[in-house]
């Protein structure tokens, strides 16, 4: 992927990255009448929490990922780009071989029903979360439908206490899954707003502190550190 593609938009000194998924729009119809069908068909419910309405978190199972070609893209171009950000790592984790162990995906479907608004929350134990805008509806108020963060750390009279990104279709909005986070509702849309959440989980590899571990030696240990460092 060209590193200008990943875009980062640097919120409470924390980066958030934007990075567009030309290969997502052919589908969007596609996937908008498949949504649609399933939704007359009462497949969705409400969310118990005010977000809107959510499918169960197994969009990436592996015969979704083998028989639907969409799902098969948007997993490929959220591995990619989380391993580019992950290339960008600091500290001690720098050092460390990683490895995209589980990717988790859902869609959500916000309406302008005056429930939906939902709290703050985040993604931990995932270590990076992503959120790719389907749809995003016309608003009266350009603050309906921000992706609205927290800064992580205590309230402070000096400094901002929240930041937001605008979500833009056909683009992945991804952060560390640990910021505090939420959609702001959209009361004056006319139709839905639809984002399709993902979240992925990394392994950092410690075996080379074992003795008895492949990374006992020095060289291969650093090679498999440099090839951590490489696009996958």
């Amino acid at each position: 992927m060209s590193q200008s593609q990943l875009q980062t938009n640097p919120i409470f000194g924390t980066p958030t990255w934007r990075y567009p998924v030309p290969e997502m729009a052919p589908f969007h119809d596609q996937i908008r009448g498949e949504l649609r069908d399933l939704w007359e068909r009462g497949y969705f419910q409400r969310h118990g929490s005010g977000y809107g309405y959510q499918t169960r978190e197994e969009l990436f199972t592996p015969a979704n990922v083998e028989a639907i070609p969409y799902v098969r893209v948007l997993k490929d171009k959220f591995v990619e780009a989380c391993t580019a950000i992950l290339a960008q790592r600091h500290g001690h984790s720098k050092r460390l071989p990683f490895d995209i162990y589980c990717v988790q995906g859902w869609v959500l479907i916000q309406t302008n029903e005056s429930w939906v608004d939902g709290p703050w929350h985040h993604h931990h134990p995932a270590t990076l979360s992503g959120c790719y805008y389907l749809q995003v509806p016309v608003t009266r108020d350009p603050t309906e439908g921000l992706l609205m963060f927290q800064r992580p750390e205590p309230n402070s009279i000096f400094c901002e206490n929240m930041a937001a990104v605008r979500p833009v279709e056909g683009c992945m909005t991804i952060f560390p899954s640990y910021l505090m986070h939420r959609p702001m509702p959209t009361p004056s849309a006319q139709d839905w707003r639809i984002a399709i959440c993902m979240d992925a989980f990394v392994h950092w590899n410690k075996r080379f502190e074992d003795p008895l571990s492949d990374f006992s030696d020095e060289a291969a240990y650093r090679a498999a550190a440099q090839a951590s460092l490489e696009p996958r």
